[in-house]
């Protein structure tokens, strides 16, 4: 007995490592390569979940010799959890498939099950978290599993308790190895983020170089022309050539900070709602540890729009940036979020319960370089505008002092 027990507890062990490769794989990309595009990202997550899949069925063992693989079921979790629909339909066929070698006169049930997953999917799993989530696909698993071997082997009784294990085993590792890959990404996603802050702020001493640089060449033709006589030809001679040039070098610097400035724009089609649900999950430690409450009120569907993801990213973290550091200290702060949909426009609108503004300020937000904060760059709102604006969108703020602030962000919708 205690050999068999050595044995199942191999076969976790293997199971486990054969579904954290992968994924420490793909993680490790990400953490090399330093970029979040989406859609790069999700064509990766798909190759990596069928690895995951092709492992199991090449070098694990079933837990039980009677009972068909149930961790094989991790790589239909993963790809709900990333809600990769590429990878769901795949994955799906493949299981049908695999269970159909096991139960051949029982097609329709097979089918039926992960018909019955993929709806549970659809209908409850935006109102599930994630253990919620994995849980009651694992109670699920364990239903149909039970009903098909009790109408393959009348003797089933004697292998619930193997059945319950295995789908115990399931969720475990789901949990283990998902929550694990969750944090490892949020935690690069953040570094990113603080990154593109810092960034930002470095830009305000950049502009200090240029101005001075562009000082420089101004202040020596105006040295020439206060000593230039109009009346003197050798003036003309040898001063001329010198205003050219130093205007010429002013010129080039100023299309050198042109350049830098400019922004880029990588437009795809992007679920504008996933975006923000990875934004929540950056900015909520930053919340709970400032005793700010989050309230998001999503519209439950899909919205598509044709944006650049990282770019708007890049706008919600320094709107929520900036709402967070609106709330003093020691009050009980509230940041909350909204969606609308009108005439084929979408509307976000993101409140705080901060200090606010005053009219005198909120009449100057949007200007490059001004700012209210000691150590601010005075270009976080001015450069969300510019990439709203390159969406074919809208940024307005509105505040009352002592109450709150409102920003309100409309973007166009894509026609899918």
């Amino acid at each position: 007995m205690s050999v068999i027990k050595m044995k199942i507890f191999d076969f976790l062990i293997l199971d486990i490592v054969l579904v954290a490769l992968p994924l420490m794989v793909y993680l490790l990309y990400l953490a090399y390569t330093k970029t979040f595009n989406k859609k790069e990202n999700d064509l990766l997550y798909v190759v990596t979940v069928f690895s995951i899949l092709y492992l199991i069925l090449k070098y694990a063992h079933p837990l039980y010799p009677h009972i068909p693989f149930i961790i094989i079921n991790i790589s239909l979790i993963l790809s709900y959890v990333k809600k990769s629909n590429l990878s769901i339909t795949i994955t799906s066929l493949i299981m049908i498939s695999y269970y159909y070698s096991f139960y051949q006169n029982y097609l329709i049930i097979i089918i039926l099950e992960y018909v019955i997953y993929y709806l549970f999917y659809l209908k409850l799993s935006k109102k599930l978290n994630l253990n919620q989530f994995i849980l009651t696909f694992a109670i699920l698993k364990t239903i149909f599993t039970i009903i098909l071997i009790s109408y393959t082997n009348y003797s089933f009784p004697i292998y619930i308790k193997e059945i319950l294990l295995s789908n115990l085993f399931l969720y475990i590792i789901s949990i283990l190895i998902i929550n694990l890959s969750n944090k490892t990404e949020d935690i690069l996603k953040l570094h990113m983020n603080v990154k593109e802050i810092e960034n930002n702020k470095q830009i305000k001493t950049s502009l200090f170089r240029i101005t001075h640089e562009i000082k420089n060449p101004i202040a020596v033709c105006k040295g020439y022309l206060d000593m230039f006589d109009e009346n003197n030809q050798n003036h003309f001679k040898k001063y001329i050539p010198i205003l050219k040039d130093e205007i010429n070098r002013t010129l080039l610097l100023l299309e050198d900070f042109l350049a830098m400035n400019k922004v880029k724009i990588n437009k795809d089609i992007i679920d504008i709602n996933m975006l923000i649900e990875e934004v929540i999950k950056n900015i909520k430690m930053l919340c709970h540890k400032n005793n700010i409450n989050l309230k998001i009120k999503t519209i439950d569907d899909d919205i598509y729009i044709n944006a650049d993801y990282n770019r708007l990213t890049q706008v919600f973290i320094n709107i929520f940036k900036n709402s967070i550091e609106a709330i003093p200290k020691n009050k009980k702060g509230c940041i909350e979020l909204t969606e609308n949909i009108h005439n084929n426009t979408l509307t976000i609108t993101i409140k705080d319960n901060g200090k606010g503004i005053n009219k005198d300020i909120l009449k100057k937000i949007k200007e490059p370089f001004y700012t209210t904060k000691p150590k601010g760059t005075g270009l976080g709102v001015s450069l969300s505008e510019e990439i709203i604006k390159a969406h074919n969108g809208t940024l307005n703020y509105e505040s009352e002092e002592e109450k709150y602030t409102k920003v309100t962000i409309t973007l166009p919708l894509s026609q899918i």
